[in-house]
């Protein structure tokens, strides 16, 4: 059962991705752009929040990092480069949520 829904959301993936690529120029443009701006603004919020991460853990920004222990800097910069990723997909899926949530209701 658990191998059928694996390969439901692999199937599901991969027409996602055909049909992005079967966009006209005008839509992936649109989409483009809608999407810069969500990976924009989630590396803006990653970015100050690798900061807090930092001082979570005791690193401060003018002491080198060879000072510190090398599990914790690559600790830190695995939680950073997880965060980051977490971040730039959830900016951009709400900014195209908003954009295109508003275009659809004026649609309708």
């Amino acid at each position: 059962m658990g191998n059928t829904n694996i390969l439901e959301g692999i199937s599901i993936l991969i027409r996602a991705i055909k049909s992005q690529l079967n966009l006209k120029p005008y839509f992936s443009s649109q989409s483009a752009k809608v999407g810069a701006v969500g990976c924009l603004l989630g590396f803006i919020f990653a970015y100050n929040l690798f900061f807090a991460i930092a001082s979570y853990f005791g690193i401060d920004s003018d002491v080198p990092l060879r000072s510190y222990d090398n599990v914790l800097v690559m600790t830190v910069f695995a939680l950073c480069f997880f965060t980051l990723l977490f971040s730039l997909y959830i900016f951009c899926f709400l900014s195209g949520a908003v954009y295109f949530g508003i275009k659809l209701k004026k649609d309708i």
